[in-house]
């Protein structure tokens, strides 16, 4: 038997239902190979060897699936639960990509940071840098990598940026469903 490497995540006495459960998305790759216990009742039990071999594919088939779908969750970028990440409005991207090239900075990623404090809760800090930070979270939105910590994450859930030019105001807006309160100063979100 074949013992799970330190970088996979997935070995092949794992049972179906419980990588389902942590990586979704590797449905794809078990239907692809001939594991079709997706969608079975028994995947709750059967290990990812046991299903193969019901299904009549061998040790070298059940090795393979096993290398393909820790590549293909090696590859995934940290998932964001629904609602509870971060988004750009369109404005908001157009307005970076423009700054990005008029400071001949392609390819660098904007830094969102958030904490506590201030009028609505949140003090909010944006930059743009080269490459993000050995614990970032990295995501792309609309064509703009963005680069956020765990716990700014944590405080900008299901958050977005925008960017907005009025009479009375223009620049990079953070609309955060988790500021505590709106401010004094007229501005009715984080």
């Amino acid at each position: 038997m074949k013992a799970k490497t330190m970088n996979q995540v997935v070995g092949k006495d794992m049972v179906i239902a419980d990588v389902l459960k942590k990586y979704p998305d590797v449905a794809v790759v078990m239907l692809e190979h001939g594991l079709h216990c997706v969608g079975c009742h028994a995947n709750v039990f059967d290990t990812i060897e046991a299903g193969c071999k019901v299904h009549g594919l061998d040790d070298t088939a059940v090795d393979t699936l096993v290398s393909d779908l820790n590549a293909f969750i090696a590859e995934m970028r940290p998932e964001q639960p629904k609602g509870e990440g971060l988004s750009i409005t369109e404005s908001a991207a157009r307005k970076v990509k423009d700054l990005l090239a008029k400071d001949k900075q392609e390819g660098f990623g904007l830094r969102v940071s958030v904490m506590p404090g201030g009028c609505s809760g949140f003090v909010y800090q944006m930059n743009f840098e080269k490459s993000p930070e050995q614990d970032d979270l990295v995501f792309e939105d609309k064509g703009v990598k963005v680069f956020v910590d765990k716990d700014s994450l944590k405080m900008l859930a299901g958050g977005s940026i925008d960017y907005v030019e009025s009479l009375n105001e223009s620049g990079f807006k953070v609309n955060n469903p988790n500021a505590k309160h709106g401010c004094g100063c007229g501005k009715s979100f984080g």
